[in-house]
Formats: C-alpha cells, structure tokens, sequence
C-alpha cells in the first residue's frame, strides 16, 4: 500500500523540466494528428523497441493537446488512428 503525507510547498522537489528528446516526440505525433483530414485515416507501425499501445497513446494525447480527439485500434501490430 503507498504511503501518503502531507508536506509544505516549500519541502517538495520542483517537477523536472522537459527534455528536448521529449518535446520532439511530442511534437512529431503532433505534427501526426494535424496530417490527418477529416474523413482519412492515419496508420503508424511500431519501429524497434516500441509497442502499439505506447504509439496509440502518444496519438491520443496528441489530439488532446492539440485541441483535437482520437480514435485509435490496433490490428495485427500496427496503429491506425482517426481525428476529430
């Protein structure tokens, strides 16, 4: 079970701040969901070392961040994705 307290703002760490690796990622599934019309469908194959569940993940917290939702599903290992 976890341990919970209650501390003052002052004794807690400050988030750590993005990496530059990290806002690129972000941004390239961005860039993802803003290349997808209305009507199309995007398709995303996992390349070495990444899942389809981490993929469609990344997609749907693209759309959110961009405004936007995502429907993804996954067959036979690869991602496709539609935007609204």
């Amino acid at each position: 079970m976890a341990e919970f307290a209650v501390i003052r703002d002052s004794e807690a760490p400050r988030p750590p701040r993005q990496t530059g690796r990290l806002a690129a990622r972000m941004r390239e599934y961005e860039k993802y969901v803003e290349q997808v019309p209305q009507g199309k469908v995007g398709k995303l194959v996992p390349g070495p070392g990444e899942t389809p569940r981490s993929i469609a993940m990344r997609i749907s917290r693209a759309a959110r961040r961009t405004g936007k939702s995502a429907n993804t599903w996954v067959v036979d290992g690869v991602v496709y994705f539609t935007v609204a």
